[in-house]
């Protein structure tokens, strides 16, 4: 059998150096600085159509991180997919799915699968696990070990938190790694009103 190499959207890997660089154009440089040369020399061949290994966009995520720590690595994934979720890639899912089914977690969410494998190729699969108050539980399996990194997956639990945003509603995601893949909780509650504040 012949197994492909995982590889993901090259726009997505792009687009997180370029949500940095707008936020700090000095970091930007000093995570450039971070990746070895055939990483460098990968991204800034890539089209926006191709698709690089998977280990670039790892590469990326971990120099992100070393730079900015945690929190900031996991805004900047958040701002990312937040992008992709408006943009032409991963827009009209969203789309279709707020006019089939409506726009809170849940329903957008149903739909992570088709977006995952838009942007990710062999690269495991992410499904919804399960529904409850609030609460969607999403589990990311058959991720290929060089993946399995907790950083790295702590940025694409980051990145899950951009559903927040486009449902227009408060909440966090919890990360918790498991072999050969994670575990995501999406904990969500809708946004006060300004006249309810009062």
């Amino acid at each position: 059998m012949d197994r492909r190499l995982p590889e993901i959207a090259a726009q997505h890997t792009q687009a997180s150096l370029l949500v940095l660089g707008e936020r700090s154009p000095s970091t930007v440089a000093r995570v450039r600085d971070r990746l070895r040369p055939e990483v460098r020399a990968a991204l800034d061949g890539a089209t926006r159509l191709d698709f690089l290994p998977a280990h670039v966009d790892l590469d990326v995520a971990l120099a992100i991180h070393a730079e900015l720590g945690p929190d900031a690595a996991r805004r900047v994934a958040r701002e990312v997919l937040r992008r992709s979720l408006a943009g032409p890639v991963l827009g009209s899912l969203v789309t279709s799915a707020s006019a089939l089914f409506g726009l809170t977690p849940p329903d957008l969410l149903r739909w992570a699968s088709r977006g995952w494998s838009r942007v990710c190729r062999d690269c495991g699969d992410l499904q919804v696990v399960g529904v409850a108050d609030e609460v969607v539980h999403l589990a990311l399996t058959g991720l290929p070990e060089l993946l399995e990194v907790p950083s790295y997956l702590a940025s694409i639990g980051g990145a899950l938190e951009a559903f927040l945003d486009i449902c227009q509603v408060d909440g966090e995601v919890e990360v918790e790694p498991r072999p050969g893949g994670a575990h995501f909780e999406l904990r969500w509650r809708r946004r006060e009103r300004r006249s309810e504040r009062r």
